[in-house]
C-alpha cells in the first residue's frame, strides 16, 4: 500500500498525542488540512479503515480504551459501540473505557446525525476490534511458540493448549497498544458481533450507560458545568427580527456598569456582546445598550403560510423537483375506481432540548481550547478558527455530553460567540444560552403543505397516487444567503423529501415538491421530513381504505409489494400486540400507520384514542410500536429510543407549534411552546423484531408513524379527518361528519 507521507505524519501526531504504541507502521490519515479561505462546513467524512484502527487500544491493565467517534446526546450510541468493542475483545463492560475524543486525539469523523451511528460505525468498529484481537493472538503465539489457531479465546485474553492463561496484561506491558493498517487481517477474519451462532457476551445485553450515576447525581458532564481559572461570562445580543443589520451601537452606559469587563462590537459581523465578572451582571449590562437595527420587511405567519402553500404552487404548476413519475396520471380517476383527495399541513417546530447550549472558550496567542456539546466537534473547530482568524489545527475542541441534540446542536453557536469574546478580553469566557434564546435564535423544522389525490380499484388495489408538497430546504437550510441561490439550482434537498416515497405498490404515481426558502432559519430536526411526509401519506392511505370499505390494516398489507417483508412483519406484529380488530366502546378508536426510515429501519404503530365530546377531551390512551432495526445491540437502549419517539410523536400531534409575527418567534418558553406532560403520556408497549440483519438506526424511525396513527384513530372514532398538526381540538368536536 502506498502511503502519503504528509498524511502519515498527521496520523503519527494523533498517535503520539495519545501515547499509543503502534503494532506495525502508522497508517494513512484521511484528514485534509482546512484552509482559511474555504468556508467552514460540517463534517461528512465516512468512516474509513485507516481511521477506525485509531479508535481502539489495549491498555497495560488489560482494558480497552475506546475513543468513540460518535457524540453522546442521550441516544446511547457510544454505549452500543462499546458493546461491539467488548464483544470482539471478549471483555466485560467494566473493561471498556469509552471516551469522547477531542479533536487532536483521532482523525476527523462524520457529524453525529441521521441515526447513522450504529448503521455506519458497526462494521469499522467491529472490524478494528477483531483485528486488534487477532493481532494480540499472534503476539501470544510469537511468545509461546504455539500456532495462533491453537490459542483459544478467554475473558480478557487467551488460553493456551496447556491450559495456561495469556491475558492481555501479559502482552501489553508498557504503553497502550494500537493496531495499524500494515497488520490488518483481511482473509478469514472472524467478526464475533456478526456471528448469530455465537453465545454473545455483550451484544444483545441491556448494559446500562456508564454515565448514568453521574447524570442522576448531578456531576459535571455538560458544557455549562465547565469552569476555568480566571473565567469570565459573556452574552451576545441578537436582533429580534430575522435578517436585521446593526447600524449603530451606543455602549457607553453599559461599559460603566459594575463588573463589566468589555463590550465587543463588530457592526460588519452584526455582533455585539458583553463580558462580565459574574453571570448575574450580564442582563443589567445588556439593558444599558442602545442599539439601532435596520430591519427587513417583517413577515408574519399568514405570509409564510402563503409562501409555503402547495395549492399556490399547484396553480402555477412550477414544482422544482420530481421524485417519481411513472405510469399514466389522469386528471380524474376512472369512473369505476374509488378516489380520495385532501390537503395536509404541519407547523414550524422547535427542538426544545432540555439543555440550552453553552460553551467555554479560552483563546490564547497561538492556540484555542473549546469545551462545548456539539454533534460535530470538527465543524465547531473550523467555525471557531474562522471566527478568530486562527488555523484550524490550533483549535482543540473537547466534546461534552449534550442534553438533547435532535439535529439542533450541529454548529453550537455559543462556541463561536465565546471565542470572539475570549479573544477580545484575553481570558476564558463562558457563554450559556437561556431558554428564550434557544427558542428565538436556533433554527427550526419547516412548515409542510401537502396535497394528495389517489384512487383504488373496488378490490382495494391502489391504482394512482399524486402527491405534491411544499416546504423549505433542511439539509442545506443554513447555507449562507450569498450562495444559497446557487445551491438551490443544483441540489434537491433530500432532507425535505425524506419519507415522501411510498412503501406501497402503485402502478401510476407522481411525487413532486418544491423546497422554498423563507427568512426563517431552517435546519435539521429529528427525522427531518419523515414525520410530516408520513403524516400526509398514512392519512391518505386510511382515506383510501375507507373508500374501499376495507380494514386499514388489510388494505395496507394488500398493497405492500413482496419486497417489503420486513414492513409486513412489523404491521402484523403491532396488530397482534394491540389486538387489532377488537370491539371498542363508543368514542374510542384505534389507528394504525407505518414507515420505513431511510430504506433501512421499519416501524409500525397503533394508537388508541378516546374522545369525550361532552367534556371536549381527547386522550391518547396507549401506543403500541413494533420495530425492526436489524441486529439489536442493546435492547434497553433501543426501547428507550422508541419510547422517546412515541412521546415526541404524541407531542407533535397534539401540541408543538412555532408561529411568527412581525418577523419574530411568538413562543419563548415551555409555557407557550407546550410539549407533552407526564400526566398526558400514553401507556406504551414496544415489540422488537429479533433479527440478524445488519443493525440500523433507531433514533428517528418510530417518530414518523405516531402522529398519523393518532389521527387515524380519531378518524376511526369520529369519522373526522385531521388534516393539520398540531390537532385543532375544536375541529374534532365540531358536529359535521359522522362516523362512517
Amino acid at each position: 500500500m502506498k502511503l502519503d507521507n504528509s498524511k502519515t505524519m498527521n496520523r503519527r501526531q494523533f498517535l503520539i498525542k495519545s501515547g499509543w504504541l503502534a503494532v506495525g507502521v502508522t497508517a494513512t490519515a484521511s484528514c485534509s488540512p482546512i484552509y482559511s479561505s474555504l468556508p467552514a462546513l460540517p463534517s461528512t467524512d465516512g468512516p474509513e479503515w485507516a481511521d477506525a484502527i485509531t479508535w481502539i487500544q489495549i491498555m497495560p491493565n488489560g482494558k480497552a480504551r475506546f475513543y468513540c467517534p460518535r457524540m453522546e446526546m442521550g441516544q446511547g450510541a457510544p454505549l452500543g459501540l462499546s458493546q461491539v468493542v467488548a464483544e470482539e475483545l471478549n471483555l466485560d463492560q467494566s473493561d471498556v473505557e469509552c471516551l469522547l475524543p477531542d479533536t487532536q486525539q483521532i482523525p476527523r469523523f462524520r457529524m453525529t446525525v441521521g441515526s447513522q451511528s450504529i448503521l455506519d460505525f458497526f462494521d469499522p468498529v467491529s472490524r478494528a476490534a477483531a483485528n486488534l484481537r487477532e493481532n494480540l493472538r499472534a503476539m501470544a503465539a510469537e511468545r509461546t511458540h504455539y500456532k495462533p489457531a491453537q490459542i483459544k479465546d478467554a475473558p480478557g485474553g487467551f488460553v493456551l493448549p496447556d491450559g495456561q492463561r495469556k491475558d492481555y496484561t501479559t502482552l501489553v506491558t508498557d504503553k497502550p497498544l494500537l493496531l495499524t493498517e500494515t497488520r490488518s487481517i483481511e482473509d478469514g477474519l472472524k467478526i464475533y458481533s456478526k456471528n448469530k451462532n455465537r453465545n454473545r457476551r455483550a451484544i444483545g445485553n441491556p448494559w446500562k450507560h456508564h454515565e448514568l450515576e453521574a447524570i442522576v447525581t448531578g456531576q459535571p458532564l455538560y458544557a455549562r458545568d465547565k469552569s476555568l481559572p480566571n473565567m469570565l461570562y459573556g452574552q451576545v445580543l441578537r436582533p429580534a427580527v430575522y435578517g436585521s443589520k446593526l447600524i449603530n451601537a451606543d455602549v457607553r452606559d453599559a461599559k460603566k456598569m459594575p463588573g463589566v469587563t468589555a463590550v465587543v462590537v463588530d457592526k460588519g459581523a452584526n455582533f455585539i456582546g458583553v463580558v462580565t465578572e459574574h453571570p448575574s451582571q450580564l442582563n443589567a449590562a445588556l439593558d444599558r445598550l442602545k442599539l439601532k437595527w435596520r430591519e427587513p420587511k417583517a413577515r408574519g405567519q399568514a405570509e409564510l403560510n402563503d409562501r409555503l402553500n402547495v395549492m399556490r404552487v399547484r396553480r402555477e404548476d412550477k414544482f422544482e423537483h420530481s421524485l417519481v413519475s411513472q405510469g399514466q396520471m389522469r386528471q380524474k380517476p376512472r369512473p369505476t375506481h374509488l378516489s380520495a383527495a385532501g390537503y395536509f399541513e404541519t407547523s414550524f417546530a422547535a427542538h426544545a432540548a432540555m439543555e440550552p447550549r453553552a460553551a467555554v472558550v479560552s483563546v490564547k496567542p497561538k492556540s484555542t481550547e473549546v469545551w462545548c456539546g456539539s454533534q460535530d466537534p470538527f465543524f465547531v473547530q473550523r467555525l471557531v478558527a474562522k471566527a478568530i482568524g486562527y488555523a484550524s489545527d490550533t483549535v482543540i475542541v473537547y466534546p461534552q455530553r449534550i442534553g438533547g441534540g435532535f439535529g439542533g446542536r450541529v454548529p453550537c453557536q455559543a462556541s463561536v460567540e465565546a471565542a470572539i469574546l475570549s479573544k477580545a478580553v484575553a481570558r476564558p469566557v463562558r457563554v450559556a444560552w437561556d431558554r428564550e434564546t434557544e427558542f428565538a435564535h436556533n433554527y427550526f423544522q419547516p412548515r409542510y403543505s401537502h396535497y394528495i389525490s389517489a384512487s383504488a380499484t373496488r378490490e382495494g388495489v391502489i391504482d394512482s397516487w399524486q402527491h405534491d408538497f411544499v416546504s423549505s430546504p433542511i439539509i442545506t437550510g443554513l447555507v449562507p444567503d450569498n450562495i444559497a441561490w446557487i445551491v438551490d439550482k443544483v441540489v434537491a434537498d433530500e432532507g425535505t423529501a425524506r419519507g415522501s416515497l411510498l412503501p406501497y405498490q402503485v402502478k401510476n404515481q407522481s411525487v413532486r415538491y418544491s423546497d422554498i426558502r423563507t427568512p426563517i432559519p431552517i435546519g435539521a430536526w429529528r427525522g427531518l421530513g419523515s414525520a410530516p411526509n408520513t403524516f400526509a401519506i398514512e392519512s391518505m392511505i386510511d382515506d383510501l381504505a375507507k373508500a374501499a370499505q376495507m380494514d386499514p390494516l388489510v388494505f395496507r398489507l394488500k398493497n405492500l409489494p413482496t419486497t417489503e417483508k420486513r414492513l409486513v412483519k412489523v404491521f402484523n406484529r403491532v396488530a397482534a400486540m394491540a389486538k387489532w380488530g377488537r370491539e371498542l366502546p363508543e368514542g374510542v378508536g384505534l389507528g394504525i400507520a407505518g414507515a420505513i426510515y431511510k430504506g433501512e429501519s421499519y416501524a409500525a404503530v397503533v394508537a388508541e384514542v378516546s374522545i369525550d365530546a361532552t367534556d371536549k377531551n381527547l386522550r391518547v390512551n396507549k401506543v403500541w410500536c413494533a420495530q425492526d432495526c436489524g441486529l439489536i445491540i442493546n435492547p434497553d437502549q433501543v426501547e428507550n429510543q422508541i419510547a422517546g419517539n412515541i412521546i415526541w410523536g404524541c407531542s407533535l400531534a397534539l401540541k408543538e407549534q412555532i408561529t411568527f409575527a412581525a418577523g419574530q418567534v411568538e413562543q419563548s418558553n415551555f409555557d407557550d411552546y407546550e410539549i407533552l406532560r407526564h400526566n398526558e403520556a400514553p401507556e406504551m408497549e414496544i415489540g422488537l423484531i429479533v433479527s440478524d440483519e445488519k443493525p440500523t438506526g433507531v433514533g428517528e424511525t418510530a417518530l414518523a408513524p405516531v402522529a398519523p396513527a393518532i389521527t387515524n384513530a380519531i378518524f376511526a372514532a369520529t369519522g373526522k379527518r385531521v388534516r393539520q398538526l398540531p390537532i385543532n381540538l375544536e375541529s374534532v368536536f365540531e358536529v359535521s361528519e359522522t362516523k362512517g
